[in-house]
């Protein structure tokens, strides 16, 4: 993979501000490693990738909130729209952490609302209550952290579409002490304005016979984290395509 990375011209963080996207479509793939090391394959004469610090890959650790009867993952769980994620981004290595509202509305956009922290959030002072009140409808007094999800990310942006990808790589969910590792599971997310219908890598996904999965990293971790104390038939589908990929095999349409 650093092969294929280096081979890609890089831009800087501070030089996309075409592609941040705030408001956007998303679509999903699962990869296997094999597929994803394809597809970086095929798109590295079409897109950017992009540098922090010099790193073209970056470390993320999230932190997901809910109540103590999972209202958030149960609103996804059951396709309630709009719906919402809280949760607390660090970036590794940066120093930065933001507490994040993710907003899905009715009409298939996502809204991220953002409020930059100090670290990870066990306190709701006076700018995190403001800031929750602003974006976020339900009363979040009895929320607390129920899951941290670790991996690695690779971003692609096209040179001059409003349009940005994701890989992420080495999946982890922990809760107290109990770990689940899905290394061989890559999650491609692209995401574009929504005016933006023509993509290289929709195409290449398309040719590839793979089809875009809802897959929600918070919705899955608490499935396979808590699947005895909540219902998640509605994940079944996802949950038997990861253990078919985590075995080696291909899911194609």
């Amino acid at each position: 993979m650093d092969t294929i990375l280096s081979r890609f011209r890089p831009v800087d963080i501070s030089n996309i501000s075409h592609a941040i996207l705030q408001n956007r479509k998303e679509s999903k793939y699962l990869l296997t490693t094999h597929q994803a090391l394809d597809l970086l394959e095929y798109l590295q004469e079409k897109y950017y990738i992009v540098e922090v610090d010099g790193k073209q890959v970056q470390t993320y650790s999230t932190t997901y909130y809910d109540s103590p009867e999972f209202q958030l993952y149960l609103a996804h769980h059951n396709g309630r729209k709009p719906r919402y994620k809280v949760r607390t981004r660090s970036y590794i290595g940066s120093e930065l952490t933001f507490l994040e509202v993710k907003e899905k509305k009715n009409t298939g956009l996502t809204i991220k609302h953002r409020l930059q922290t100090e670290g990870l959030v066990t306190r709701l002072e006076s700018d995190i209550r403001e800031f929750l009140s602003s974006c976020f409808p339900f009363d979040y007094s009895q929320y607390k952290p129920v899951l941290i999800n670790e991996y690695r990310r690779i971003t692609l942006v096209s040179a001059v579409h409003p349009e940005r990808i994701t890989l992420d790589i080495d999946l982890s969910f922990r809760s107290g002490s109990t770990d689940i590792l899905l290394p061989s599971i890559v999650i491609a997310e692209i995401k574009r304005s929504s005016d933006h219908t023509r993509s290289p890598a929709l195409e290449y996904l398309n040719m590839m016979r793979l089809r875009p999965r809802g897959f929600s990293k918070y919705c899955i971790g608490i499935s396979l984290l808590y699947g005895d104390f909540v219902k998640h038939n509605n994940f079944r589908m996802v949950l038997r395509i990861l253990n078919k990929l985590t075995n080696g095999g291909p899911v194609l349409w």
